[in-house]
């Protein structure tokens, strides 16, 4: 879950990393410490922007090739050699679009996908709108002169399922837009624009159920029929109820009262246990429970405390938990739980700022058996 792939930076060709509107300066701080911790060439100098929902990354002599990792904790989406087009009516920039980037996919026999979206949609409504007209615009233009080309497309709901594959994206700003065609597994996200819209379930008693959902559709895994899960700091309940919709066994460790309304209809099994979720430990004799996930409101010295005896054990197998950040230089905070869970053996994690997240990050990950 955390691998690292080659990222090249030139200066004409910039990387555009997007980010939740508001943290464009945590992502800022978070580029600069990796990139100023694994930057050993001194002659090659980068440029750094914020602003917009996006951070720009320049090289100003030559292309860089350093490793970077897969994603940014505060990354959404990136988009690599990025090209700037500034605004036009959208049939001239639907052809413009064609004339700069269409030829990337035409010169590859590989299928590809289009991903239209705005740099801040969930504050940009206008912008999120010429976005999904851009796209019918586009593939229409398409349709008329590159009949070929077209034959290989592939819709975004189809594209995840059918890799290799090649993705267009063009994100849309204020000003102009940012567009990239790159193999779908260099993306960030296989979403356009790496976000994740959940359905929310009229039964669960929380919004915060919107983020455990979306980080089983992150991992790639669902909870099955009987696993076992402790969820510390559980009330009103919005994570319980995702495992108990789902059929789990869930002990839920909190002072305050459950609000389900409902178990769900798969037969799960809840037990409330009244005590701290922070010095909460299982009994000496109980095997590793299938599920460790915790959304309380504490400071992060202490979510790291928390969780450590519960890997070191170890005492999960998997694991979900939610990291409050400060309300100036997150990242710094975030890099000890960051340092801490890279020394352990055997787990594959993740740490990323969720789009139904608010001022908080989501960390999850597994131990490999």
């Amino acid at each position: 879950m955390n691998p690292m792939i080659t990222s090249p930076i030139t200066a004409t060709r910039p990387l555009i990393l997007l980010c939740r509107e508001t943290f464009e300066q945590a992502l800022l701080e978070e580029v600069r410490a990796k990139l100023n911790a694994q930057q050993r060439d001194t002659t090659t100098r980068l440029t750094v922007e914020a602003g917009q929902g996006l951070v720009k990354i320049s090289g100003t002599t030559r292309p860089v090739t350093d490793t970077l990792p897969s994603a940014f904790i505060f990354e959404r989406q990136r988009l690599n050699q990025a090209v700037w087009l500034e605004n036009l009516p959208l049939k001239r920039l639907a052809r413009e679009i064609a004339v700069r980037l269409l030829p990337d996919i035409s010169r590859s026999h590989l299928p590809w996908s289009l991903h239209t979206f705005a740099a801040n949609p969930d504050s940009d409504q206008p912008l999120t709108r010429r976005a999904a007209n851009l796209r019918d615009i586009f593939l229409e233009f398409c349709a008329q002169r590159f009949t070929v080309v077209v034959k290989r497309y592939r819709p975004p709901e189809r594209a995840a399922t059918q890799p290799p594959l090649l993705v267009l994206q063009l994100c849309l700003a204020p000003q102009g837009l940012w567009g990239s065609v790159m193999p779908l597994s260099q993306l960030t996200d296989p979403c356009p624009g790496g976000i994740h819209r959940m359905h929310f379930d009229p039964q669960a008693p929380s919004r915060s159920y919107l983020k455990i959902e979306e980080v089983f559709e992150r991992m790639g895994q669902m909870p099955k029929s009987r696993q076992r899960v402790v969820d510390l700091g559980a009330a009103p309940g919005g994570w319980s109820y995702a495992f108990l919709k789902r059929g789990c066994q869930v002990l839920a460790v909190d002072h305050g009262p459950m609000k389900l309304k409902s178990h769900g209809d798969a037969g799960g099994r809840l037990v409330h246990l009244r005590e701290n979720g922070i010095s909460f430990r299982p009994p000496a004799d109980q095997p590793p429970v299938d599920w460790l996930v915790s959304d309380m409101l504490i400071p992060p010295g202490k979510t790291l405390g928390m969780i450590r005896k519960w890997l070191e054990e170890p005492l999960t197998r998997r694991f979900v938990f939610n990291v409050k950040l400060p309300q100036q230089h997150p990242y710094p905070v975030l890099k000890p739980i960051e340092d801490y869970l890279r020394r352990i053996p055997g787990l594959r994690f993740q740490m990323r700022q969720l789009y139904h997240d608010r001022r908080e990050i989501t960390v999850f990950g597994v131990r490999e058996e």
